[in-house]
């Protein structure tokens, strides 16, 4: 999954679950439901089910597939930053 469509799932489309979540009713633009399909499409291999359920099971499928993918992306980032130099205790002379 690239980075813009993790931000996709993660930005636009998890906000429609948890509404789902609450409402029990699922609104997507349909913008939104054709990048949904076509992400779906690109990262299962097989186009999304139009019962309501398997949408639903669908999209939280990506979700954790995103934050997952997002966490390792942040991991990588993380493990390319130099590591701090560590600062030396100075000792003090006893007067």
């Amino acid at each position: 999954m690239t980075q813009e469509q993790i931000t996709f799932i993660l930005e636009e489309m998890l906000p429609v679950f948890q509404k789902w979540k609450e409402t029990q009713v699922l609104k997507m633009t349909p913008e939104q439901n054709v990048e949904f399909r076509a992400v779906y499409l690109q990262e299962m291999g097989k186009p999304l089910p139009t019962c309501g359920n398997c949408v639903v099971e669908g999209m939280l499928s990506m979700i954790i597939r995103a934050e997952a993918q997002q966490k390792e992306l942040n991991t990588l980032a993380d493990d390319e930053q130099k590591p701090k130099r560590k600062r030396r205790k100075r000792i003090e002379p006893n007067d």
